[in-house]
């Protein structure tokens, strides 16, 4: 008895529900969507992490423009001890053939795929552009900034010469780490890959439809036993 008062509840609210007008389940998807809060935890976890990526690709952008901008500026001046003034200045592309330029800007196209795309290959090829900046700048710019030797000419006086590290070096420098910085916290910041999430039950009016249908079908296939 209890089996078939169950079985013909369902029925009838599976009948009600087939033969509701379409205005009613309007309604009711109106008043579900309105019921729904605005502002979600997950919306907000999202909002903060899109704010975070947008801060990532902005200090890879501010890295490449300093890789940029120093190969265009002295990377050392050569002093010698009878003068004040430098006897002689070295760019800083000059002084290994403008490499870091393209790297420029590509790391700067690359910041720009993070902003729109949260890209993780984009973040990694950061690294690998910083440390590679990095490297040029720490072995092979910065000895010849901090070097010692005989300046001059036969035509004029030999001297004992210094070099100074100049502006160029230092951003150089700088714009690297930020590369590097920002490639690296923009991949905790996106944590490890994740899986696509399981399909969420569908809780709209014309889901609940299809579950009462199945009911009923499977009722009416399983009758009660007496």
């Amino acid at each position: 008895m209890v089996d078939d008062s169950i079985t013909g509840n369902l029925r009838a609210y599976g009948s009600a529900r087939m033969s509701a007008p379409p205005e009613a389940n309007t309604e009711y998807s109106r008043g579900s969507e309105a019921s729904q809060p605005v502002s979600t935890p997950s919306n907000e976890r999202r909002s903060g992490g899109r704010n975070a990526v947008i801060g990532v690709a902005l200090t890879a952008a501010l890295g490449a423009l300093l890789v940029l901008v120093s190969q265009f500026t002295a990377l050392y001046h050569v002093h010698v001890a009878t003068s004040s003034a430098p006897v002689k200045t070295v760019g800083t592309g000059a002084n290994h053939a403008w490499a870091p330029i393209p790297i420029a800007l590509l790391a700067a196209a690359l910041a720009f795929v993070v902003y729109r795309k949260g890209s993780r290959t984009a973040l990694i090829a950061l690294v690998v552009l910083g440390v590679v900046t990095l490297g040029i700048a720490l072995l092979g710019d910065l000895p010849d900034a901090h070097s010692t030797g005989i300046v001059g000419s036969g035509a004029s006086q030999y001297a004992e010469g210094a070099s100074t590290p100049s502006a160029g070096l230092y951003m150089e420098t700088l714009g690297a780490i930020l590369l590097v910085i920002s490639g690296g916290v923009g991949l905790l910041l996106l944590g490890a890959p994740s899986r696509p999430p399981d399909a969420a039950p569908d809780s709209t009016p014309e889901g609940t439809e299809r579950i009462l249908r199945r009911l009923v079908l499977r009722c009416d296939q399983d009758p009660p036993k007496s």
